[in-house]
C-alpha cells in the first residue's frame, strides 16, 4: 500500500509540473531498447510509439513504467529508465515461445500454455514449426482453439520437452493416426504414437550428435525405458 501511495504521489507531482508547462518542452528524442529477440530495434520502437505521450518525455516514461494495460506481442513485461529530459531506455522481457503454426504465409507463435503471443513472417531458429494441427482461431493473448484438443496437448508437451533439453528441432509433424515425426535438419525422427514422450526426447540429447552430417531416418517408435534400441536408416 505504501509503495502504491508513493507511485501515485510521483505521478501527481509530474502531472502538476506538466500542467504548469514546466516539462512540456522536454519532448522525447532518444529511445534505446534492449532485451528484444523477436523484434528488431526499429520494429519494437514502432510497437511502443502508440503508448508515447506526445511532446513529453516524463509522462511517456511514467506511462510505460506504470501502465499495466500495455500489451505488445512477444513482450511479457517492460522496464523503463529515464536517462534525461529527452531520452529513455526500455528493457524488455520477452515471452518464451515453444512453437509456431503456419498461417497464410506467416507463423503464429505460442507459449507453453498454448497462448498465442505473436506472429513472425518466416521460420526462426529454435522455434519448431508444427504441422498437422487443425485450429479454428488464433487470437493474440488467447489460447489457440485447436479442433483436436488431444493433438494440441501433445504438441505442448513435446515443444516444452524440446525446449527443456535444448534440441534443435525445426519441425514437428502429426500424421493422420497421431503418429509423430520430428525433423532436425536432414534427420527425420519417428516417435510413433503414445501419450508421453519424455523418455524418447530426453535420450535424443545423446543420440542426435551421432547423426551429425548424416541424412536419414531415426526409428524410435519402440524406444522405452526397457528397450533402448534405436535404428538409423540412412537415405540411399
Amino acid at each position: 500500500m505504501r509503495n502504491k501511495i508513493k507511485v501515485a504521489l510521483i505521478i501527481i507531482f509530474f502531472l502538476i509540473l506538466a500542467a504548469g508547462g514546466l516539462v512540456m518542452a522536454s519532448g522525447l528524442k532518444e529511445v534505446k531498447v534492449k532485451g528484444n529477440i523477436y523484434y528488431t530495434d526499429d520494429k519494437l520502437k514502432d510497437e511502443l510509439k502508440k503508448y508515447y505521450v506526445k511532446g513529453n518525455t516524463i509522462l511517456t516514461y511514467l506511462r510505460l513504467k506504470y501502465d499495466k494495460s500495455i500489451t505488445i506481442p512477444f513482450v511479457d513485461e517492460i522496464d523503463v529508465d529515464l536517462t534525461g529530459l529527452h531520452s529513455i531506455v526500455i528493457d524488455t522481457t520477452e515471452k518464451e515461445v515453444v512453437g509456431c503454426l503456419p498461417f497464410m504465409g506467416e507463423f503464429i507463435c505460442f507459449d507453453k500454455d498454448g497462448i498465442m503471443v505473436g506472429s513472425i513472417p518466416k521460420e526462426k531458429d529454435n522455434i519448431p514449426v508444427v504441422t498437422g494441427i487443425i485450429y479454428d482461431t488464433a487470437v493474440f493473448n488467447k489460447p489457440i482453439a485447436a479442433k483436436n484438443a488431444e493433438v494440441f496437448e501433445l504438441t505442448l508437451n513435446i515443444t516444452q520437452l524440446i525446449k527443456k533439453y535444448g534440441l534443435e528441432i525445426n519441425r514437428i509433424e502429426f500424421g493422420d493416426n497421431l503418429s509423430i515425426k520430428l525433423y532436425e535438419k536432414d534427420v527425420k525422427i519417428l516417435l510413433g504414437r503414445r501419450k508421453h514422450f519424455d523418455e524418447q526426447i530426453s535420450n535424443l540429447v545423446e543420440i542426435l550428435p551421432k547423426t551429425k552430417g548424416m541424412k536419414g531416418t531415426l526409428h524410435m517408435e519402440d524406444f522405452s525405458e526397457t528397450n533402448k534400441r534405436v535404428i538409423f536408416e540412412a537415405d540411399k
